[in-house]
């Protein structure tokens, strides 16, 4: 029903505090990052970290497609020049700089959703001593993105029952929209009620210290990733 997520003992599924080490640091460079000088080659290298981290999780078309988007997109941000056509600007420039600054975080995002278990992640915000107003969201969050994903999934069903599909749409759009709105709306108000309960009942609201059978260590290769991410980005500001 739940997120199926990457088994916990694969080598390239870090601790939940690296992950979140790694988003912030490429966020940082992916939003602030300019477009010339001699550091441009090392935000590339940091940009492509979570492609590289799809693909080794075994998400080869969502990595290779990403990887594609994120070079193509870095060299015209870096290589086109502005001045020589607003056409330039219109349709290469202002593209890959949205693109170079948001697809690696959704990338990262993206394999942080695929690899944590609700539990892991929970119990690395613990140990980051992160309070349970934000614990506890996080954890309804994590929950509720692929239980709603069905819920829609099985009002499209619903729909294609009674007959109305995207020919329906096509003719009358405003009733397919009401059709297929208000049910997934009075959805998520019911599993958001029922997941922050189930949560609550689950002890995250208690103020001391919880018991979990969920063993969290650093590898080598954990600190590995996020030392070289770390003198990369901080080398970048250097140069």
């Amino acid at each position: 029903m739940y997120n199926q997520v990457l088994s916990q003992n694969h080598i390239f599924n870090f601790d939940p505090r690296i992950k979140i080490g790694l988003m912030l640091i490429i966020s940082l460079i992916s939003l602030t990052g300019g477009v010339t000088g001699q550091g441009i080659f090392i935000r590339l290298i940091i940009m492509v970290i979570p492609v590289l981290l799809l693909i080794v999780i075994g998400k080869y078309k969502i990595g290779i497609a990403c990887i594609v988007l994120t070079v193509a997109a870095w060299y015209g941000e870096a290589f086109v020049s502005i001045e020589q056509s607003q056409v330039a600007t219109l349709l290469v420039f202002v593209p890959s700089g949205i693109i170079t600054r948001f697809l690696p975080s959704l990338a990262m995002g993206y394999y942080i959703f695929k690899t944590t278990q609700v539990e892991v992640l929970i119990l690395g915000l613990e140990r980051m001593k992160l309070s349970r107003k934000i614990t506890i969201p996080i954890a309804v969050m994590f929950r509720f993105i692929p239980t709603i994903r069905m819920e829609s999934a099985s009002i499209k069903d619903a729909m294609k029952m009674r007959g109305i599909s995207l020919r329906f749409a096509s003719k009358k759009p405003m009733q397919y929209i009401e059709y297929r709105i208000v049910p997934l709306l009075n959805s998520v108000i019911k599993i958001g009620n029922e997941l922050t309960i189930a949560s609550i009942t689950r002890g995250l609201n208690l103020t001391h210290k919880r018991s979990s059978i969920v063993t969290l260590k650093i590898r080598w290769l954990d600190w590995l990733f996020i030392v070289g991410t770390l003198l990369l980005c901080i080398t970048y500001y250097i140069v």
